[in-house]
């Protein structure tokens, strides 16, 4: 779900220059890389879990990996979100039509130039126009002339009351045009740190396994609840990163010939779809 706010902006610019635009993506992403290369094939048998949250769970990291990992999740920490009442009032949800943006002044007054900062204000409201007072909103903000084809993001920070500020570098001369993004309202955030807390295994991919005339398709993915059903164990020996898929009933691991996503399952509670399609 994407909405746009924008407004437009003449920037003057005198002296040419060229530099590289700082880039800022504020965005949740996960990446599966699954090839297809059959290293380590492991047959297990694995035990039923009484808790279902306790299925995924790995191999303890050595104390450098752990460091390594608390700064990469600092360093993409998400400020909190409000929590969700039910039933959900989804008209105190972040709305861009009733949002505004303002470009801010040049420090010192005057003309901007190439090699300058343009500032904007972000003031987000809700669908009744009532000014939000927390942050957690995902935005994309990014400066642009379709006619040069050149563009910009900005820099977005989150002032945790209701308000953001983006910064952007000018880095061509002419026009430019500022746009503001609404990725996702921060009440939607809280409903995807539900959903991957309660089901990280939603997405759901699938293997086919093939040799001679039989053919089976079992599902796969980073972890796998427990059953008494074997696996394949496909975790990347140099890497470390785990994947898994349930063992055919008539074949061996080495038979996997085709990856593929199967399905997405939501669990989205009533009315929480709605902050996915504002």
């Amino acid at each position: 779900m994407t909405l746009r706010d924008h407004k437009t902006q003449e920037v003057t610019t005198y002296r040419p220059q060229y530099g590289a635009a700082r880039t800022f993506f504020l965005l949740t992403v996960i990446v599966l890389i699954c090839v297809l290369c059959f290293i380590h094939i492991v047959e297990v048998r694995t035990s039923v879990s009484k808790k279902h949250h306790d299925f995924c769970t790995v191999q303890p990291l050595s104390p450098k990996e752990d460091f390594e990992e608390k700064l990469l999740l600092e360093s993409i920490a998400w400020p909190e979100t409000p929590s969700l009442l039910t039933p959900l009032p989804v008209k105190e949800a972040s709305y861009p039509a009733k949002s505004t943006f303002t470009i801010l002044p040049q420090s010192g007054g005057g003309q901007w130039h190439v090699g300058d900062k343009l500032k904007v204000l972000i003031k987000m409201c809700d669908f009744q126009g009532h000014p939000k007072k927390s942050g957690g909103d995902v935005l994309f903000a990014r400066l642009h002339n379709p006619t040069l084809g050149a563009g910009v993001a900005g820099k977005v920070e989150d002032h945790l009351n209701g308000t953001y500020s983006a910064v952007f570098s000018l880095i061509w001369k002419g026009s430019a045009w500022v746009e503001v993004t609404l990725v996702h309202p921060s009440e939607a955030v809280t409903v995807l740190r539900r959903l991957n807390s309660e089901q990280p295994d939603r997405v759901k991919f699938q293997s086919i396994f093939r040799s001679g005339s039989i053919s089976e398709t079992t599902i796969c993915n980073v972890f796998l609840r427990s059953t008494q059903q074997p696996l394949c164990n496909y975790t990347d020996l140099h890497t470390g990163e785990p994947w898994f898929c349930f063992k055919p009933k008539n074949l061996n691991c080495d038979t996997r010939i085709i990856h593929s996503m199967r399905e997405v399952k939501q669990n989205l509670k009533a009315k929480e779809e709605k902050l996915f399609q504002l």
